[in-house]
């Protein structure tokens, strides 16, 4: 099983991308093989909304996203990992989301486990519409996502809800991939 980790957060080394290794490494514990790509080293352009991928059915912007694509359709399962703000998803991330217009229908029925790190408000948000990426492009979401509760650099590590639901998370995607085709 082959897993990608996209991580949202605008800097490296924090909350976020610690929450995301953890399930990670439990995912490739478990015999997944891993991927993690950090968006804070990508140049991501928003989508201009032109459409012509509907025309020619892939993405005109040329950016880092197109060594990002290969890497998504090849992938059994996603991970996405957020830092809130404002009560929602980080720009970077819903960047990347809203440039995946191009795949529909070619991420269709893989597995999206989410995860979400912040104060207090707007983790249920970010999770929504990170599940809600997963639901439009027909994915199988693995549950109702990882709630992280943190704000320093390395306070994640206190939160051993968190800490546990990551490794859950990936532990559950393990699950589902090795479901038997029907």
């Amino acid at each position: 099983m082959k897993i990608i980790g996209v991580c949202g957060s605008p800097r490296r080394g924090g909350n976020t991308e610690y929450l995301l290794r953890l399930a990670l490494e439990e995912a490739e514990e478990g015999g997944a093989e891993t991927e993690l790509i950090l968006l804070c080293d990508k140049e991501i352009e928003p989508c201009y909304a032109c459409r012509l991928c509907v025309e020619k059915g892939e993405c005109c912007v040329q950016d880092d996203m197109c060594e990002i694509y290969p890497k998504l359709l090849a992938a059994d399962a996603l991970i996405l990992a957020t830092p809130v703000f404002f009560n929602n998803v980080t720009s970077t991330l819903k960047a990347f989301m809203d440039r995946t217009w191009c795949l529909r229908g070619k991420l269709r029925n893989k597995i999206g486990g989410a995860i979400a790190v912040g104060r207090r408000y707007g983790i249920e948000a970010a999770l929504e519409a990170i599940n809600a990426f997963f639901l439009k492009h027909e994915m199988i979401p693995a549950n109702r996502g990882v709630s992280g509760f943190a704000y320093e650099k390395g306070e994640i590590e206190e939160d051993e809800v968190a800490l546990a639901d990551a490794r859950r998370l990936a532990r559950r995607i393990l699950e589902l991939g090795n479901q038997p085709n029907g």
